[in-house]
């Protein structure tokens, strides 16, 4: 049996005291989202445009709120990374450019240090270049500008990276089932990214770095791949999702809302959602923001931005991973 170490890698600590993933917190769901001025008129041409109709407050209102994960749909612009759903008809955006973004969110962590760790998941639409021309599909070289902005956004001591999480482990995925994440004290005050892609641009992303060796994201994974860390498996009701929890992998799972299925079914897809042990639960409706008609609202049990996770909490719960404020 291997000798159990302290390990330290950017600040980050391996052993002693409940892990990172130990813990359960709210999301959102495209988190930037403003309800469009045309809504009406979108609908008349697709039926999607009716699940548009939601509204975001500003990312750091949402971390006073007690959100702490993210998701920013992005789309690669002349003028840079810009963040918004889909061009002409859902554009609206508390945060035009990603930079942006982030910025909001690193102010608001610079104020409050002792956050438990949040996270981003980045999502490339693929509606951008097919509807505007000006949008283009990214490049090796885009994707280096991403992760550059990133980085620039938030410093080595302030980013948790899969080079982090790896250290000297043969592949990313081998670390997070033999060594696990980070302790959660070492991750507080710090942030972390998934790249939330599964085909062409996953593997872009990854070319060359199978366990994405000095890329400042985790990418959307599945187990047996080396880059596995972390993984969306937005249906509740998966089977496969506790045990990929107790096995070391961070998942995201979505609540969802009322729309069509009614509030009954939300609230039991809400209860599978916050049981299956998901790290992430996202929702368009968190704490703050309640569903308009039902007062639908995705809030952890018992309130505050984080619980232990009901499928591997640590061994001592009574105190909280992040106390309400």
């Amino acid at each position: 049996m291997m000798e159990v170490l302290m390990l330290c890698l950017a600040g980050l600590v391996f052993d002693g005291g409940p892990r990172m993933n130990q813990i359960q917190v709210v999301g959102t769901h495209n988190s930037y989202h403003k309800r469009s001025p045309g809504l009406e008129v979108a609908a008349m041409v697709t039926p999607e445009a009716r699940d548009w109709d939601y509204e975001h407050k500003p990312l750091d209102a949402q971390l006073d709120n007690g959100v702490r994960s993210f998701e920013l749909d992005i789309h690669r612009t002349p003028e840079g990374w810009r963040v918004f759903h889909v061009p002409f008809v859902d554009e609206q955006s508390t945060c035009r450019m990603f930079a942006d973004c982030l910025a909001v969110v690193r102010a608001w962590s610079d104020a409050h240090p002792g956050h438990v760790p949040i996270s981003f998941l980045v999502e490339h639409k693929d509606e951008g270049p097919v509807l505007d021309p000006a949008i283009t599909l990214p490049t090796a070289a885009d994707l280096d500008r991403l992760d550059a902005e990133v980085r620039a956004a938030f410093p080595p001591d302030r980013l948790i990276t899969p080079d982090d999480v790896r250290g000297d482990f043969a592949t990313l995925e081998e670390a997070v089932l033999q060594r696990g994440w980070p302790t959660l004290e070492s991750g507080r005050g710090k942030v972390f990214f998934i790249f939330h892609e599964t085909r062409e641009l996953r593997d872009l992303y990854a070319d060359g770095r199978p366990s994405l060796q000095g890329r400042a994201m985790f990418v959307n994974s599945r187990p047996g791949r080396p880059d596995a860390a972390a993984m969306i498996r937005d249906n509740p009701a998966d089977p496969d999702t506790p045990d990929l929890v107790r096995r070391g992998y961070w998942v995201r799972a979505t609540a969802g809302g009322p729309g069509t299925r009614g509030l009954e079914a939300a609230k039991a897809r809400l209860e599978r959602a916050f049981a299956c042990g998901a790290q992430i639960v996202s929702s368009d409706y968190p704490p703050g923001e309640p569903h308009a008609e039902t007062g639908y609202v995705v809030a952890l049990p018992g309130g505050g931005p984080a619980r232990w996770n009901p499928v591997n909490p640590p061994a001592d719960t009574s105190t909280s991973p992040e106390p309400a404020r």
